[in-house]
């Protein structure tokens, strides 16, 4: 088949008013209702409107993944409370849940997936109207799709523990549907069964990137990260980042986020596909305020702050030369200090052009290397893990077996101009090794993935693997100052039940 690319011609922005009222899929959640709503038969006939179609499919996640950020931020040491939280962030602080908190709705990732149904559903008929959407353009896409589907349907089986089953291809579910309720290891596998036929190893074709959505070979890397197959999470992480061949620069960690460039990441986030695979774009001019600006920003409502905890893990780091702490991600960057001492998270005010634009980044370059890097460790490599934590490839006079196409790497560390960390030298024995290279990941993932929705996830992952529950409950209940709520929090969390949010059924 003769190599194409990919290109998504209609914005993503552009087109939000239109979706609204027009594609089936963004209706309310479980209005049954036609109303204004495209008739399937006639709308999908060619590659634009299955391009209005995946756009659209994306609209949830507008309201999603704030919900998201927050929850996550506030179960997990990274984020807490000032004076204006409203009840029931207060609630989700304490880890006092209640199926009326708007937070904790899970509603918007079930649109997501019934989206995806709807367009599964006909986009097989597309070529016969269409005959530019060839047999490369169909497989692309339904992969793409069945990958976004897949990403919902992990992150609610990470957050509540189990996932309500909608069959495939159904566009709807009405009152009197009796849903399957399946478990968190039992819909990993399925989705891995389901994402599989869709990975091509080929590397005559050009990658095809739908813009926005999940890296799919990365998502079967953490599918697999996630039930602790080391060996194939190294394999489709690896094979995710390499998704665009011999690229030196794509997915890569290079020179293009360098240093003070690093707060570029979330500034127009479409723009930087070197860095960014998936990402929600807002634009305040439009209509599209990110919500997560108003909730953090000083001179708003500043419902939220980073914690002391977070703040004191950034002052911490050593720059290669000078000091001042982790300064082109922590401070100024992700948080900054109002006049008076006081602290906020500026992360999603960054584009100061536009304040409220700043968009939210779902999957990045640096989130995959240090998923690899928390595989190859436990694959028995932590040497080959702890580059890509550091100085990465560009470092290495001789690189490591499968990363020739690498040497632009400068590793997450070293792209923000940190020290190296290693382990001790007193330290020899190898699981002793492996458990402190693991410690080290998880603590990096907490500064360069923070307020992105990643933390109390990757804390109950690691204590799971350990089967340790004090491994997440002694950090998390370790960013209260009050001693009596720190230790009413631990007790809370050394119970595993409580790791996940209660399901309305």
């Amino acid at each position: 088949m003769k190599a194409k690319t990919f290109k998504t011609k209609y914005c993503f922005i552009a087109i939000l008013g239109i979706l609204f009222t027009t594609v089936s899929c963004s209706d309310d959640f479980f209005n049954q209702q036609a109303g204004n709503r495209m008739n399937p038969d006639n709308h999908y006939q060619s590659l634009k409107d299955v391009e209005l179609s995946l756009a659209a499919a994306l609209i949830p996640l507008q309201e999603a993944m704030p919900n998201l950020i927050i929850t996550d931020g506030l179960r997990s040491d990274l984020m807490d409370v000032t004076a204006n939280a409203d009840g029931n962030m207060r609630s989700i602080l304490n880890e006092d849940f209640s199926a009326d908190n708007p937070y904790l709705d899970p509603a918007s990732f079930y649109k997501v997936i019934i989206c995806a149904n709807e367009i599964l559903a006909h986009i097989d008929s597309v070529p016969n109207a269409d005959p530019n959407f060839d047999e490369f353009y169909l497989f692309y896409c339904k992969g793409g799709i069945i990958g976004l589907r897949s990403w919902a349907y992990f992150n609610i089986v990470k957050i509540w523990g189990e996932a309500a089953y909608i069959p495939d291809n159904m566009p709807g579910i009405s009152d009197d549907m009796t849903l399957e309720y399946i478990s968190k290891s039992a819909m990993i596998d399925t989705l891995i069964n389901q994402i599989t036929p869709y990975i091509h190893t080929d590397e005559s074709l050009v990658e095809l990137r739908i813009g926005g959505y999940v890296n799919t070979k990365a998502l079967l890397g953490e599918l697999y990260l996630e039930k602790n197959d080391y060996a194939n999470a190294v394999t489709y992480l690896k094979m995710g980042i390499e998704s665009y061949g011999n690229s030196t620069s794509m997915y890569k960690v290079d020179k293009n986020f360098t240093k003070e460039g690093w707060q570029n990441i979330f500034i127009n986030a479409e723009s930087n596909q070197s860095e960014n695979i998936a990402y929600i774009s807002f634009k305040s001019t439009e209509g599209q305020r990110n919500p997560l600006t108003e909730m953090m920003l000083y001179n708003d409502k500043y419902m939220v702050k980073p914690s002391s905890k977070l703040v004191n893990t950034y002052l911490a780091q050593e720059l290669l030369k000078g000091a001042g702490g982790d300064i082109y991600r922590g401070t100024g960057v992700t948080y900054d200090t109002i006049p008076g001492g006081e602290t906020y998270i500026s992360k999603y005010s960054l584009d100061l052009g536009e304040p409220y634009s700043t968009d939210i980044v779902i999957s990045r370059a640096a989130d995959l290397h240090l998923l690899l890097a928390e595989a190859l460790n436990r694959s028995g490599d932590p040497t080959t893990a702890l580059i890509l934590l550091n100085a990465g490839m560009n470092a290495e006079k001789k690189k490591p077996t499968g990363y020739t196409r690498w040497a632009q790497n400068l590793g997450v560390r070293g792209r923000a101009y940190l020290k190296t960390l290693a382990v001790p030298v007193e330290l020899i024995d190898p699981n002793s090794i492996m458990l402190y290279v693991e410690d080290l990941i998880i603590e990096e993932r907490a500064m360069e993935m923070a307020f992105e929705g990643k933390r109390f996830t990757d804390l109950v992952r690691i204590a799971e693997r350990r089967n340790d529950p004090d491994y997440l409950a002694s950090r998390v209940s370790s960013k209260f100052s009050d001693e009596g709520t720190a230790n009413t929090i631990r007790e809370k969390l050394k119970n595993k039940t409580n790791w996940y949010l209660p399901f309305n059924k």
